[in-house]
């Protein structure tokens, strides 16, 4: 149930997305009917929202006002369904999760359904990012739980598990380096990497490990998603290099090989649940949390 007005919630996506195309994407509708909205929203109050780039739209000044305001309505409605819940025994009746791509394949899944069982009122939103986002919508409120790769320490952020997943190559069956049980990084040297674009390459393990062995791969291709990365080694056509949870369905149905590095130097990801450092979760999020943290305590490292 939304009970922030219709104009309202529009005007909130276009500013998150900053395109009346990507927030009418995001919300299912016509661009048209979006761009209604907005115009009439500005005609209520009288004045203008956005400013009108040829490459977008910009908040105007009273449109960060009244984002604010918004955002600030939206939390306030989450808590009265919060309390709502727990009149019904539920705790809640949305739970957000932001989570790193590669989790949605089994675990959350899997978590999910066994979750649902108990609370089958409860409704999922889960958004997909990189570690940075999923911080700063854990902070912001807009998730409840947060399931991220190597997070910095960051003030107001609680960890409440984490586990080391194993980093190293992964190349299809009939790759050259396929009859290795491991690999070094220079035995990878020769061969076309498929590399994570440099939003996803900032930050990550892969980084982190290039830099301390001072080796360069040669990139046939880079990409922003671990499905992309996937497809492409499945293909044959280089080496991608993530931890085996990435690929544990493609692991299971042979379709895919995991060749763990034997550098020294090479540190294992971290897999990390968190939360708002400052908020008490309600029972089902809470109850969520700790299956999460179950499911990650079994994952082989």
């Amino acid at each position: 149930m939304h009970m922030l007005l219709p104009g309202l919630r529009y005007f909130e996506e276009v500013a998150r997305q900053g395109s009346l195309r990507k927030a009418a994407e995001r919300l299912h509708v016509a661009a048209s009917a979006v761009n209604r909205q907005i115009l009439k929203l500005e005609d209520e109050l009288g004045v203008p929202l956005f400013e009108r780039l040829p490459r977008g739209l910009r908040l105007s000044p009273a449109g960060e006002l009244i984002l604010y305001q918004v955002r600030q309505w939206q939390r306030d409605e989450r808590r009265l369904q919060e309390y709502l819940g727990e009149i019904r025994g539920t705790g809640c009746a949305e739970v957000r999760i932001a989570t790193v791509e590669s989790l949605t394949d089994q675990l959350l899944p899997r978590v999910l359904g066994s979750f649902r069982e108990r609370f089958p009122r409860v409704r999922f939103v889960v958004m997909t990012g990189l570690t940075d986002t999923i911080l700063d919508q854990v902070l912001k409120g807009d998730a409840d739980i947060g399931l991220c790769i190597n997070p910095p320490v960051t003030p107001r952020v609680r960890f409440m598990e984490q586990v080391a997943l194993e980093f190293g190559a992964v190349v299809a069956p009939d790759h050259p380096l396929a009859e290795h049980q491991a690999l070094r990084l220079r035995d990878c040297v020769p061969y076309p990497a498929l590399l994570p674009d440099r939003d996803m390459f900032h930050g990550s393990t892969l980084q982190q490990v290039l830099v301390r062995a001072n080796i360069e791969l040669e990139p046939l291709a880079s990409c922003n998603r671990i499905l992309t990365l996937k497809s492409l080694a499945r293909a044959g056509l280089g080496i991608a290099f993530l931890n085996r949870l990435d690929i544990a369905r493609e692991l299971a149905h042979g379709e895919l090989q995991f060749k763990p590095l034997l550098d020294h130097h090479i540190a294992k990801a971290r897999l990390t649940l968190c939360c708002h450092g400052d908020r008490a979760l309600p029972m089902a999020i809470a109850v969520l949390a700790e299956q999460l943290r179950e499911a990650m305590m079994a994952i082989e490292p």
